[in-house]
């Protein structure tokens, strides 16, 4: 199954609950692991790479903690996820043309280009603004059923209903 990492999961609930804060705002590690349920053991080894990448920053004492480095509005889903995994790569062929002596050839090379290009634009286009408003929104009213995703059709017991309040 392909799916992003419980690692970038969790970054994006850390990078939310700190959007959440008044700008410039200190959160404690241990405030952040009770409102997001990351583990705090997580929580330092994902943060030290949100800190490595400039997106968060920390302070120590005790008014410290983490904070947003950049306004939300300036901080996107991509840099996010590039933070925790690296580029993002559907396939090797994708980031070294020449890794793969079929490229030049194969019938599948350009679907795993549009899709990763795809993906990309999604990610860069989705904002920590917009998730956060859209947090502070659910948190008034929250979902009152499960969003039926089209991939999980047909699959029974996924627990998939729609339906949403608000």
């Amino acid at each position: 199954m392909f799916q992003i990492s419980r690692r970038v999961d969790y970054a994006v609930r850390i990078m939310i609950e700190l959007g959440m804060q008044a700008e410039g705002a200190f959160l404690s590690a241990r405030r952040i692991s009770a409102k997001t349920a990351v583990p705090k053991a997580f929580l330092h080894k994902i943060t030290a790479d949100l800190v490595r990448a400039g997106l968060i920053e920390t302070q120590t004492g005790p008014s410290g903690g983490l904070s947003l480095q950049k306004p939300c509005s300036e901080i996107n889903l991509l840099h996010v996820l590039e933070a925790i995994e690296g580029p993002v790569c559907l396939n090797i062929c994708l980031i070294r043309p020449e890794e793969c002596n079929r490229d030049r050839i194969c019938p599948a090379h350009e679907v795993w280009g549009r899709l990763q290009l795809m993906l990309i634009n999604e990610l860069k286009r989705t904002n920590l603004a917009d998730l956060v408003a859209e947090g502070k929104r659910l948190q008034k009213y929250p979902r009152t059923s499960y969003i039926n995703f089209p991939y999980l059709e047909g699959q029974p017991g996924n627990g998939v209903v729609t339906g949403e309040q608000g």
